[in-house]
């Protein structure tokens, strides 16, 4: 009992610190948070963030490999993930941080590390071929297809920050995504006809 208790607040602590974090780089750029800020907004001392993570990049780190599990989670159906579901749950998690959500894709992609973006990337190519009755004919593969979707996703997101727009509606990106990728998935259905 006392073991899981101590776990329990362990687990309330790396959740309370992740959850400061974000709320504190999302306010003021992932260049302008310490750990010592971070520490403060999470009410425990600087060694306990320690006992959590390595360091900031480490923090962040874990903090796009759970956002990014949660979303590839959420979205599997069967053992495959509904490439649908995957951009409705990735647009939820990033309303509320777009620009920290924007900044840890960037990241991982950049980094040339396997990451939990490849993972995103592997569930969204398998629901592209998916719903397409395997791999689709024509100019673009499953592969094309995700990198387009994904890469369109954020550039409505990063179309809102270059013209200075708030972040007001969550269905607003989700609804022209889910257009685009029925377009994809019919145009690819016609050719394969």
């Amino acid at each position: 009992m006392e073991q899981s208790r101590r776990l329990r607040k362990r687990d309330a602590t790396h959740r309370a610190l992740m959850h400061s974090a974000k709320i504190l780089f999302e306010e003021n750029g992932l260049g302008n948070v310490t750990i010592d800020k971070i520490a403060e907004k999470a009410d425990v001392s600087r060694s306990t963030f320690f006992s959590h993570f390595d360091s900031l990049d480490d923090l962040l780190s874990q903090i796009a490999g759970e956002e990014i599990k949660d979303i590839v989670e959420a979205s599997v159906s069967d053992g495959t993930a509904d490439i649908y579901k995957v951009f409705e749950k990735l647009n939820e998690d990033t309303f509320p941080y777009p620009y920290l959500m924007s900044e840890l894709v960037v990241r991982s992609i950049l980094s040339g590390k396997e990451t939990a973006i490849t993972d995103m990337f592997t569930a969204i190519t398998d629901s592209v071929e998916k719903e397409s009755g395997g791999k689709p004919e024509g100019s673009f593969s499953s592969k094309d297809i995700t990198a387009i979707v994904f890469g369109a996703y954020f550039g409505l997101v990063f179309q809102k920050f270059v013209y200075n727009e708030k972040f007001e509606n969550p269905t607003e990106i989700n609804d022209k995504i889910q257009q685009l990728i029925k377009h994809f998935i019919n145009q690819e259905e016609n050719k394969n006809e």
